[in-house]
């Protein structure tokens, strides 16, 4: 766990691979990121020495002045392995391996991981990759090789990405920025050659700072899979560990092979396994962004799969109803003595208008004031076990300060609630007096659906392990 504590807030580091006549090589980049935007004591590393923006080159890691925390290696494979042992005679600790040329290209690049391996274990330093693009932590550390301009960096938060995939990890960069989703660290492990993803499962998951850890895995090699299972058993008690498996068509699980050297595995015995150790397997990208967005927000426990919901448009509850059928969740109906209990607290002018069957419409009429009052008499009543607002602000009656408003009324109810608001500018502020009071909030019905439904996956395994 040292070596991944130091790997992950470093205070000097040294990028072995820059170059004194391309300033867009990944080396460079990766250079300029940590010294001047990190701010980090960094060396930059190339055998012919001269200078780079400025900065004194050195002919060796090991020529290299004072301690050194993190080394990061973007070099032609051949050459890593005389790079690590002189990291190792450095006393460097942790090192990301960027370079690609090993096991995912098979035959001798096999034996040249298993080489880098054996010296990475020998010096005790942890080593991430290689064939990856390494790690990022907001305000902290960005080992990444495009440049900062190109890719959005999410807010810090609370969500951990950890990825087989470094393309796949970028997308999700991005798709948490726009969706305000922050992070703690997102880790791109690549051949998983020494450092695994079960290794970072163990660190993040007594990390008191992270809510919920998300997992894109391509597959494991032998004897990997279940060590993997059995440390998210530890943890997922205390926080979700959401996975998204590449490989599950035959022709992706031939794609694993020559990306990550990963051996795909057999998807039934994986998705049996992952709902066994209390994992949420996420079923799409779509899926795991909805549980991820959810899951950071420490939401409460949904005891059953029983939804109330409210609305201004009967077309919205419908399409509510379809998403959420296939999920096994259900909206029961309201008798007439619980229509009546939420009739009565509604505007008097709309309240003849007004269907409370569930999901309720409150119809076009409803103010902030309707819907705060119903989802609290809602809320109390006894076979519902969530809350699923479907907001259409268009509604005149409806403020910017709706979202702050319910969001109060939910901090009073054991349930969870989420909400639905289209995610335009002008609704920002619907949408951040929600977020910031603790109920998330979809940009479509389907995603708000996901959420309950990952709330109540993950609220049946903590019932069934006696934890709930």
């Amino acid at each position: 766990m040292t070596g991944i504590r130091t790997m992950l807030n470093p205070k000097t580091t040294a990028v072995v691979g820059v170059s004194t006549s391309n300033p867009f090589s990944p080396g460079n980049v990766i250079f300029r990121k940590l010294a001047f935007e990190n701010g980090i004591r960094t060396y930059p590393i190339n055998p012919k020495g001269g200078l780079v923006e400025g900065v004194e080159v050195y002919k060796s890691i090991t020529e290299a002045p004072g301690e050194i925390d993190l080394a990061v290696i973007s070099i032609p494979a051949e050459y890593v392995p005389k790079t690590l042992i002189e990291c190792g005679e450095k006393g460097i600790k942790a090192v990301i391996v960027v370079s690609g040329g090993f096991a995912e290209i098979g035959g001798d690049g096999v034996d040249l991981q298993s080489k880098i391996v054996g010296i990475a274990d020998e010096y005790r330093i942890s080593m991430v990759g290689p064939n990856c693009i390494g790690v990022y932590v907001p305000d902290v550390l960005d080992t990444f090789f495009l440049p900062s301009e190109r890719v959005a960096r999410p807010r810090k938060g609370h969500a951990v990405i950890i990825s087989q995939s470094g393309g796949w990890l970028v997308e999700r960069l991005e798709e948490f920025a726009a969706r305000r989703v922050g992070i703690a660290a997102a880790v791109s492990i690549g051949n998983e050659a020494q450092t695994k993803v079960t290794d970072f499962i163990e660190y993040f998951g007594n990390d008191d700072d992270v809510n919920v850890i998300v997992c894109y895995l391509e597959g494991f090699g032998e004897g990997d899979g279940r060590r993997f299972v059995k440390a998210c058993r530890k943890i997922v008690v205390e926080k979700p560990v959401i996975v998204l498996k590449g490989g599950e068509s035959e022709a992706g699980h031939r794609a694993t092979q020559s990306h990550t050297s990963s051996l795909a595995g057999d998807q039934a015995v994986a998705g049996a396994a992952f709902q066994q150790y209390g994992l949420i397997h996420a079923r799409d990208e779509d899926e795991l962004m909805a549980y991820a967005k959810v899951f950071s927000f420490e939401p409460k426990h949904m005891k059953s799969s029983r939804i109330g919901a409210l609305s201004v448009s009967g077309g919205h509850g419908v399409i509510a109803s379809d998403e959420a059928s296939p999920y096994g969740l259900e909206f029961p109906q309201f008798s007439a003595e619980e229509q009546s209990l939420m009739r009565e607290v509604m505007t008097p002018a709309y309240q003849s208008i007004a269907s409370f069957r569930n999901p309720c419409d409150l119809t076009g009429s409803a103010s902030d004031i309707d819907f705060e009052r119903v989802l609290d008499r809602m809320l109390k009543i006894e076979k519902i076990d969530a809350g699923l607002l479907l907001l259409l602000p268009y509604a005149p009656g409806i403020s910017l300060q709706i979202g702050a408003r319910v969001a109060n009324v939910s901090k009073q109810q054991a349930k969870p609630v989420v909400a639905y608001v289209p995610d335009l500018e002008k609704y920002e502020v619907i949408i951040r007096g929600f977020e910031l009071n603790g109920v998330p909030v979809a940009d479509t019905i389907e995603e708000a659906v996901q959420m309950l439904n990952g709330i109540r996956k993950r609220t049946k395994f903590l019932q069934s392990i006696g934890a709930c």
